[in-house]
């Protein structure tokens, strides 16, 4: 499957097998599996990890007109998502007292031109546990950060999602993370930003931890975060 839109191409694919158990003639259409789901929401574009129960990425387009704060953020509730199958959902009380924040991946603070746009941005399909002093440090300042160079650069083209990065031990390389709820919803290793300004992109990961510091030390290499990612962010 292959998605291009405003100025960047995604090359997204996903294997899906059946048990080995069943025949193709003896395969009802109905188990026929479907791919991962693909939301077009007013304020932004959503690829869901029906697994995960997370995103895989999100699109946004950001200007000064869809900056513009038309609504207010109170009374806005999370809730889970209508348009997912009831089974591909996170709920609220996979997340109480999980010790994770409800972190979002397409920020509330970029939608608030529409009350509707505001709202979608509070599904559980655009949010990802992340470390209470991560989304409300480091990850809280680079959303500002980019704000504000919507004002004082033009508009923006940002790509959000997670990361589960590897790591050595003993000569050996293993990716593991916790997850969280009766679901089983995946806390990522890290986060990745990568960002379109007119002919310039540039990306940033994080890890979802406490960290500190300049954004600018979290400078990543775009060839090295398709890689690792398995998103083509070039057309």
């Amino acid at each position: 499957m292959r998605l291009v839109k405003k100025g960047f191409g995604f090359a997204i694919g996903a294997v899906v097998g059946a048990a080995s158990v069943f025949s193709y003639q003896e395969l009802d259409k109905k188990l026929q599996p479907s791919i991962f789901p693909v939301f077009e929401r007013e304020g932004y574009t959503l690829a869901y990890d029906t697994r995960g129960k997370i995103p895989f990425w999100t699109h946004e387009h950001l200007t000064e007109e869809s900056l513009v704060k038309n609504t207010e953020r109170s009374g806005m509730s999370f809730r889970e998502d209508p348009d997912l199958y009831v089974l591909h959902r996170s709920t609220l009380s996979d997340y109480h007292k999980s010790g994770f924040d409800r972190g979002h991946i397409v920020p509330a603070g970029d939608e608030r031109f529409s009350k509707e746009a505001l709202l979608e941005t509070f599904y559980l399909s655009n949010i990802c546990p992340q470390h209470p002093q991560f989304n409300r440090g480091l990850w809280n300042k680079l959303e500002n950060h980019l704000r504000t160079l919507v004002k004082t650069h033009g508009p923006l083209e940002v790509v959000t999602g997670p990361l589960f990065l590897s790591y050595e031990e003993k000569g050996k390389k293993f990716v593991t993370y916790q997850v969280i709820g009766d679901s089983e919803v995946a806390v990522p290793t890290h986060f990745f930003k990568v960002v379109l300004s007119k002919n310039k992109v540039w990306a940033y990961v994080i890890p979802n931890q406490p960290e500190t510091g300049d954004l600018e030390e979290y400078r990543f290499p775009i060839d090295k975060l398709e890689k690792i990612s398995g998103i083509r962010f070039k057309g």
